[in-house]
């Protein structure tokens, strides 16, 4: 099935809309995200770097002065907090000492307004790799664990970490810290929590989401606009088409972009060669019957005429002139057809066949619905109910009937006549033939009926009317 113009820019228009919108949420969703984590890292950095500058081993203890650090890590439930594990084996006995000596520090610290917090106890002999010596005060209301790690002195790393069903983001850093006296392994890490995070990033996408919202309603409603207007020409030229379809102009005469411009001229270029070309062939073929009728009439008025093989000839030539020359006067397939109403030409025609036949008191019935049109000529549509009509009008005892119906147009003409025989039917529309016993006529009228029904690529069939004779009917496509 072949889509249409219209349909195919409203997919286009679709499918841009649902691919462009939430690929472009995306992007910027997953850019933020990228961005955020990469602040994120560089902030716990510069905690680090403070750490690391106030860092301090007084006679094997860890000390921090606490003077750089940020108020966040002593804050309860801030979100930020740090750990220094040491990665050597201490004794239990040092790990005491370095237990009170920090917690001395602490308590001389908090009278500052400032707490530093500390291991309360370890192992009873000792203690593995990774204990912690030293943690903030935001840390104790945490249950967080801090990882093993394997980094090498000088190696730092920005990773997410689950603790006791929690999530975390942590910088962790390896190094030697040297004291002068002693060079000893540790691991700083700076914790911060996932929420920290992905709050301020839900903020962001639940923003992102609303402007795009209103986004994408914005590009829906120009997208139909725009829609409407880049149709509108072609919406234009089919009306134009229609028309002319219809016989109510006989040119397109609208203004159209580039594109249109020459379908447009071509178009009437068209039509107008297919009226010369019609007019040309209208007169030839009238001259033609013209030229030939004034022979044909002399020879009529001779005595030689009254011969009855002569006669028989010559009326076979004015039945053929005749012929031509309703040809001429006809439309035939003419795709810019005038439409007309049917039932004032069918009304007039009846009254004149009722009076033609008066001695037969004829009843003609007619049923056509007001608004029923013949799209073609009035003269080939006359032609035929004129030929149908009045040999119904011959044939028939005292009735008459003339039935129409629209889409697709259906004439059926009936009558009480004695009909025709099936054998006969086949013969019915060949030139000359006459199947009744009427003086008047050359047998060429059912001819003419046919060739101008199947100029107009209708269809026509004689069948048995319920009125008891013949019944005639043609359908016309729209």
């Amino acid at each position: 099935m072949t889509l249409s113009l219209k349909l195919r820019q409203g997919l286009v228009s679709i499918v841009l809309l649902l691919l462009l919108l939430p690929s472009s949420f995306v992007a910027i969703d997953q850019a933020f995200f990228t961005q955020l984590l990469t602040n994120a890292e560089q902030k716990l950095e510069v905690h680090m770097y403070a750490i690391l500058s106030d860092l301090k081993i007084t006679d094997g203890k860890i000390e921090l002065s606490n003077n750089t650090l940020s108020p966040d890590f002593f804050r309860p439930d801030s979100g930020l907090s740090a750990y220094i594990t040491s990665n050597e084996n201490i004794s239990a006995e040092d790990a005491f000492v370095d237990s009170t000596a920090i917690n001395s520090t602490s308590t001389n610290v908090s009278s500052s307004g400032i707490n530093s917090g500390a291991v309360d106890s370890f192992d009873a002999d000792s203690f593995e790799i990774d204990s912690i010596v030293w943690q903030s005060d935001s840390s104790l209301s945490q249950k967080f664990n801090p990882p093993d790690t394997t980094l090498v002195p000088g190696e730092h790393m920005f990773y997410p970490y689950v603790s006791a069903s929690k999530e975390y983001w942590l910088l962790s850093i390896a190094l030697l810290f040297d004291s002068g006296e002693q060079t000893r392994p540790l691991t700083i890490h700076i914790v911060q929590t996932d929420a920290m995070l992905t709050a301020p990033y839900i903020s962001f996408r639940n923003t992102l989401l609303s402007w795009f919202i209103w986004i994408g309603a914005a590009l829906v409603l120009f997208s139909v606009l725009a829609y409407y207007w880049t149709t509108k020409p072609l919406s234009k030229l089919d009306q134009e088409i229609r028309k002319l379809e219809g016989g109510e102009q006989d040119h397109l005469n609208g203004h159209y972009p580039a594109e249109l411009t020459t379908i447009k001229e071509d178009l009437n270029l068209l039509l107008a060669n297919q009226n010369r070309q019609k007019l040309r062939y209208r007169n030839h073929l009238s001259d033609l019957a013209h030229a030939l009728k004034t022979p044909v009439a002399v020879l009529n008025t001779s005595i030689l005429s009254q011969q009855p093989e002569l006669k028989e000839q010559l009326d076979r030539i004015s039945a053929m002139i005749d012929h031509q020359l309703k040809r001429a006067s006809s439309s035939g397939q003419d795709i810019w057809k005038k439409q007309f109403e049917i039932l004032p030409h069918i009304e007039k025609l009846c009254n004149a066949l009722q009076k033609i036949y008066r001695d037969k008191e004829l009843d003609i019935q007619i049923d056509c619905p007001e608004n029923a049109t013949f799209r073609g000529d009035e003269t080939d549509l006359m032609e035929i109910l004129g030929n149908l009509l009045d040999n119904a009008c011959k044939a028939c005892r005292h009735r008459v009937k003339l039935t129409v119906s629209q889409n697709p147009l259906n004439l059926i003409i009936e009558d009480d006549g004695p009909g025709i025989a099936k054998d006969d039917r086949k013969k019915l529309f060949a030139r000359g033939t006459r199947l009744d016993t009427y003086k008047d006529g050359h047998g060429v009228g059912l001819s003419i009926v046919a060739e101008l029904v199947s100029s107009y690529s209708g269809g026509m069939q004689v069948t048995e009317s319920p009125l008891g004779g013949a019944r005639f009917e043609l359908i016309f496509p729209e």
